[in-house]
């Protein structure tokens, strides 16, 4: 599979941008596609933004800019909300853009770890449709979080169940497992990694694997950066991805 230099430059580029600020942790949460097992605590909120540009191995492009809700409803009880709006050009060089698929999900943790006793958590709910045709899906995940100073370890298993809820005559599930890590390299920052497995019912499982980093500017504010690669020829070539991410604290 092609890696191109201007991949690693892009990707050196995008770091160095990261390191400058200064603040507060950040752990699981943008660039990951892995859940950690935490959560909000009651009446806080947490706002994502984030970019994503992917480039498929056969010439295809999707920009993404997406946004996401977490509201602490219970002392260990959120709500997420996601979505975001994709500009996509196929093989062909046609373009298309519209909204994705609409999720929402409850997640809550449980067994607090200790050492090699992980934190354990559950996240589920359902992605609707935003287009004609679209199907509905059932989410579900199962976390674990491991503490290691300076390590923190992150690791799903889960699935998008497929449905005819929307009245769609095809439905797909997609199974997907994952591992990830954060290294507090220095205060506020956190130098990121992960294995992402998916598997769709009806296609070949891709792998890609991430590194990035993750950088607090101030208690409310954390920033990030990363690229992802397919390492088989089922998996997107490559994909960069920014965001940064804004906390407002609720009544304790």
């Amino acid at each position: 599979m092609k890696r191109s230099g201007a991949a690693v430059a892009a990707a050196a580029a995008i770091c160095l941008a990261v390191l400058a600020g200064t603040g507060r942790d950040a752990l699981a949460g943008h660039p990951f596609g892995t859940e950690d097992a935490g959560t909000q605590g009651k009446g806080n909120v947490e706002v994502e933004f984030n970019l994503e540009r992917r480039n498929g191995s056969d010439g295809s492009r999707t920009t993404s800019l997406g946004n996401g809700i977490t509201m602490g409803v219970a002392p260990k009880v959120d709500l997420a909300v996601g979505y975001s709006y994709d500009f996509a050009k196929d093989p062909a060089g046609v373009r298309t853009r519209g909204m994705g698929d609409v999720e929402a999900q409850l997640k809550t943790s449980f067994n607090e770890g200790d050492g090699r006793v992980p934190t354990l958590g559950i996240k589920g709910g359902v992605s609707l449709p935003a287009e004609k045709g679209g199907q509905t899906a059932i989410l579900a995940t199962v976390i674990a979080e491991w503490a290691f100073e300076p390590f923190t370890v992150f690791a799903n298993a889960g699935a998008d169940i497929g449905t005819h809820l929307a009245g769609n005559d095809e439905r797909e599930t997609l199974y997907r497992a994952s591992v990830a890590g954060a290294w507090e390299i220095r205060e506020s920052l956190n130098l990121v990694s992960e294995l992402l497995w998916e598997k769709p019912s009806s296609a070949g499982a891709s792998v890609e694997l991430l590194a990035g980093l993750q950088r607090g500017i101030t208690d409310a504010l954390t920033v990030d950066a990363g690229v992802r690669w397919g390492i088989d020829s089922d998996a997107p070539d490559v994909t960069y991805l920014l965001g940064f991410t804004l906390a407002f604290q609720g009544t304790r």
